[in-house]
């Protein structure tokens, strides 16, 4: 997705094309209980903007059922300070204001959130690949964006659960059309320090950053 890349980021971003952690015992827990499909399919989590470098080894599940598309991610959670920050002006083209980002100190949990981006016609992208050209309600492709959960890491893994319902209404572009035969992209976003109160529900409730920041998995069409 051709976004803004930060000024510190010396990766190239090539696409978003990463299929995610092995926790493997987590995801026969969560599969069990699913009313989804009885063929989960299962991605790399690759580390920020490279898609040559996966953190979390099928770490990120997919399940499609006719009324919807549920998913699970499992990766480990990243050290304050080891990984790109974004600023508060990196908003995506669908984000809003956001409060300062700052790193987490000892006892600072930082906060983090998921994307589900879907492609309902992924063979009408343009450029050979979808992206942000093709997530809008008239692009052929007919994309949309999701916010799929978003979470205060208290832990050494960070664990996101969510389903998107067929015609349920996106953040922006196009609602999910086709969950049984659609792309699907997986994004992770770190916000920084988790902060109290209303600037709190604001990281947990809206984009940040670019491709050079986020973690990402890609599930292609059936």
């Amino acid at each position: 997705m051709d976004l803004p890349a930060s000024n510190n980021a010396k990766r190239t971003f090539k696409g978003l094309a990463w299929p995610a952690l092995g926790a493997a015992v987590a995801a026969i827990a969560w599969l069990a209980t699913s009313a989804l499909s009885t063929n989960p399919e299962t991605a790399d989590i690759g580390s920020q903007g490279a898609i040559a470098e996966p953190i979390a080894t099928d770490g990120a599940t997919l399940e499609r059922a006719r009324d919807g598309i549920g998913f699970r991610v499992v990766m480990p959670t990243p050290a304050p300070g080891s990984y790109l920050y974004p600023t508060a002006d990196m908003m995506p083209f669908f984000g809003s204001a956001h409060p300062e980002v700052s790193v987490g100190g000892p006892g600072e949990p930082e906060a983090f959130t998921v994307w589900f981006i879907v492609f309902n016609i992924p063979g009408r992208c343009t450029d050979a690949e979808c992206n942000v050209d093709d997530i809008e309600p008239e692009a052929p492709a007919k994309g949309g964006v999701y916010q799929g959960d978003g979470r205060i890491a208290d832990g050494e893994e960070l664990v996101f659960e969510g389903r998107v319902r067929l015609g349920q209404e996106p953040v922006t572009g196009a609602p999910l059309e086709d969950p049984m035969g659609a792309m699907v992209h997986l994004l992770i976003a770190p916000h920084g320090k988790a902060l109290p109160g209303a600037d709190g529900w604001r990281q947990l409730n809206g984009p940040i950053g670019n491709p050079l920041l986020w973690w990402a998995a890609e599930f292609p069409a059936p």
